[in-house]
């Protein structure tokens, strides 16, 4: 074909391709596979993927099926991820009594399960599916990438991570920061995840929080913030660790978001005048944000009237391309939710409230706006316009569940694993359980 078309056409073309097309082709010339393979064609097709309005990105939807006892990874429409007519496209309309046709089906989806029926979503094969389902913790995506965790309670290993590339069927692990603790001091990990443009680059960062095993069982459960971090970059294929973090602290069950270049937690910081080891003294509810580029950490403010609010957990999200914060109460104390935006990034005076919903924990959002919500580790489909819920029968651990968008892409395919050949089998084993 080369003999046809100049280099520039061929690469011209290449980049409009599916990656499961590109992927084929690595195999028809050793020049195909060079060009396809290269750190500067694939930055190429990634950005023409992102620019791209033909081909919007999917939603990436990770759940552990209670009813079939196996663990998903699943791509789903952006605009529709579960049709309300799934179900009934699985009937058989040539039957004469099509009507007990529909009560056996519906018999039939509420014991097995949206995914028990093979449309509606492309299956994603994880190379590691014998992995603890329980432990397996998403810390993010961004551009195709999925950086995993494993969140193994007393595990004496430092940090095992890995990133997926779930389009062509790559992963690699880690190596780990290799930074001790005292036993006594148990770590909690929080972690993002996002892409740096400034330097092209994958960036996976860590803070650590020590809590005091040997005061577990007294009025306030005792934090020590560490100062220093770590920051993993898929360039280098190691960690190095930043001194000088400013001292705030995460808040229980916080996750990240990445949005506008940076990493975004929910947390609290301390008041002067209270005891900042206590996690019961006086606190003021923030948005803890990490610029990615400049690899700093700010401030961001939340909603006024939630400064000094604690009686709700609450989470970051990312709504319509903006900044969202998620105040809700557990199912169990009556099961409660609204949803904020920050209508201009960075500018707390722009916080708007949405909306309520009487549920217990929200995990997403679809691009039309409709909102996953949870409710006793069962999913449900709520569309504020209409004030409607859809019911697409998942059942799931309630931990396990992961909602984000997806986009395809080729990254990875220049990156041989991060880890010395002989450290492989340990991981493996973590992984496996063997």
């Amino acid at each position: 074909m080369s003999d046809y078309f100049p280099d520039e056409i061929i690469v011209e073309i290449f980049s409009r391709l599916p990656v499961k097309s590109l992927i084929r082709f690595r195999c028809v010339t050793k020049t195909w596979c060079s060009l396809i393979s290269s750190h500067d064609f694939i930055k190429m097709h990634l950005n023409r993927s992102l620019s791209s309005t033909k081909n919007p990105p999917f939603l990436i939807f990770r759940h552990y099926d209670d009813k079939m006892e196996k663990e998903w990874f699943t791509l789903l429409s952006s605009n529709d991820p579960f049709p309300q007519n799934h179900f009934s496209k699985h009937l058989d309309c040539k039957w004469v009594f099509r009507e007990q046709n529909r009560l056996v089906l519906e018999k039939q989806m509420k014991k097995k399960g949206f995914f028990a029926y093979p449309s509606d979503f492309k299956e994603l094969h994880f190379p590691y599916r014998s992995f603890m389902k329980q432990n397996l913790y998403v810390v993010g995506s961004s551009n195709g990438l999925v950086c995993l965790l494993n969140d193994t309670p007393g595990d004496e290993t430092d940090l095992v991570a890995l990133l997926w590339n779930p389009s062509i069927r790559k992963s690699i692990f880690l190596p780990c920061p290799g930074v001790k603790f005292y036993p006594s001091l148990h770590p909690m990990h929080y972690l993002g995840f996002g892409y740096d443009p400034i330097n092209d680059d994958y960036k996976l960062v860590r803070l650590v929080y020590l809590y005091d095993l040997f005061d577990q069982y007294s009025d306030g459960k005792k934090y020590f913030p560490v100062s220093d971090f770590q920051i993993y970059t898929l360039r280098t294929g190691a960690w190095r660790t930043i001194t000088g973090h400013s001292c705030q602290i995460i808040a229980d069950q916080s996750f990240s978001v990445f949005l506008n270049g940076s990493i975004h937690w929910f947390g609290h910081t301390r008041e002067h005048n209270g005891d900042f080891h206590n996690a019961n003294s006086a606190s003021r509810n923030v948005i803890l944000s990490f610029d990615i580029g400049d690899e700093d950490f700010h401030e961001m403010a939340v909603p006024k009237s939630l400064e000094e609010v604690h009686r709700f957990n609450m989470k970051v999200a990312v709504l319509d391309g903006l900044l969202a914060l998620v105040p809700y109460r557990d199912q169990a104390f009556g099961g409660f939710c609204s949803v904020w935006v920050m209508k201009e990034y960075g500018v707390a005076e722009t916080w708007t409230k949405l909306f309520n919903i009487n549920f217990g924990n929200v995990l997403g959002f679809t691009m039309n706006g409709e909102v996953l919500v949870t409710k006793s580790g069962k999913l449900r489909i709520y569309d504020p316009n209409s004030q409607r819920t859809l019911n697409p029968h998942i059942h799931a651990q309630p931990e396990s569940f992961y909602f984000d968008t997806y986009m395809e892409s080729l990254v990875l395919l220049n990156v041989e694993d991060g880890v010395e050949e002989s450290l492989i089998p340990q991981f493996e084993s973590l992984f496996y359980g063997h």
